[in-house]
């Protein structure tokens, strides 16, 4: 039969059976349909299979209502036949975890006659749909958190200017104030900037053999104070020779982050430990204390950017939000992990595993 006079079943036959053709299909990481103008499954590349299991019962010839009942994918698929146009749509598998897919359904123009035949591309966006709702969260929580200092320091300005300088003590109540909450916002766009460096690649460690009991007692030293002022109890039970292979800046901003909020989420009275053991090549820094402990359904997120389980005791509390996260970023640049233990009510225990100095 001459190409002149073949239908384009046949044309699509041809192509379906083609050597060539079918590298392609098991080449492509997109999902790749082609259907007839009834749904009848004409073509399903590998890919495709994966996306779609196989229905329970095999039934022939496989139609698209095998594979899927989206009424969203039928109705653009019959809409592209209708029109002799190309339909974009988003898909989304709710089989297992969920999956979203941006689909592309093209109609076949093999021939003068209306197309017969539908081509649908599965583009899998799952991981840009997430990044994206966690670049929306991140916007709304730094707005918010630039809101809130923002809002203090207007006011203390606004009282300034109505009562002016004639009440010393009001006046340096409200300069107080002012100090507060400029250190607030200084202190968010210091962790953000770290942070952003941090993921950039930007930030190279210099590593040192850090003999880790008297470096423990060093970063212990900047949070008496706090500890102090709150009544809680700091211990070091570290062991003289555990030796650390860490950048000490680097190090020092990990275990100050962890026992700034051991102390933070603390109870009056209570008490926090930095503990530390060898295993293996590694060593292991354990943080522990007595304070409110995490819900385990927050437990997983908390190192997320901005994160909080107990919203109101974390805005009373200060804080940018960033601290857990800029921690994870730093030991996982040391080629290390962080794990968390905890019990509501009871205490949290933060684990940092570091590589051991080679003097272990």
């Amino acid at each position: 039969m001459s190409s002149a006079g073949k239908t384009e079943r046949d044309l699509l036959g041809e192509l379906v059976h083609s050597p060539v053709w079918r590298v392609v299909l098991a080449a492509m990481r997109e999902g790749l349909l082609i259907v007839d103008r009834e749904l009848t499954i004409l073509v399903q590349n590998p890919a495709a299979e994966q996306i779609f299991s196989p229905p329970p019962i095999s039934s022939r010839p496989l139609r698209l209502i095998d594979l899927t009942r989206d009424p969203a994918l039928h109705e653009g698929f019959l809409c592209a036949f209708d029109h002799g146009t190309s339909v974009e749509l988003r898909f989304e598998l709710r089989r297992g975890d969920p999956r979203t897919f941006h689909v592309t359904i093209t109609p076949l123009h093999f021939a003068a006659e209306e197309p017969q035949a539908a081509l649908g591309v599965f583009v899998e966006i799952t991981a840009l749909e997430r990044l994206e709702r966690m670049r929306r969260d991140f916007f709304a929580n730094l707005s918010h958190e630039l809101r809130t200092p923002l809002a203090a320091i207007l006011a203390y300005v606004e009282t300034l200017q109505e009562t002016g300088l004639n009440d010393p003590e009001y006046a340096r109540h409200c300069l107080d104030g002012l100090f507060r909450q400029a250190q607030r916002l200084h202190a968010l766009v210091r962790d953000i900037t770290d942070l952003a460096e941090i993921e950039s690649g930007a930030i190279t460690l210099s590593l040192e053999d850090i003999p880790l009991r008297a470096f423990v007692e060093d970063v212990l030293a900047l949070i008496r104070p706090q500890a102090k002022e709150r009544n809680v109890a700091l211990a070091n039970e570290v062991p003289e020779d555990a030796h650390v292979l860490a950048d000490p800046i680097r190090l020092t901003q990990i275990l100050q982050n962890l026992l700034d909020n051991a102390v933070k989420f603390n109870r009056p009275g209570g008490q926090v430990w930095v503990t530390a053991r060898a295993v293996g090549e590694r060593i292991l820094i354990s943080i522990k204390d007595t304070g409110v402990g995490i819900p385990p359904a927050d437990q997983p997120r908390i190192f997320e950017r901005f994160y909080r389980g107990e919203k109101s005791r974390s805005r009373e509390t200060g804080g940018s939000g960033l601290g857990l996260a800029i921690v994870k970023h730093l030991v996982q640049l040391h080629g290390g992990e962080i794990t968390v233990a905890s019990t509501p009510g009871c205490g949290s225990e933060f684990t940092v595993s570091l590589k051991a100095a080679v003097s272990q």
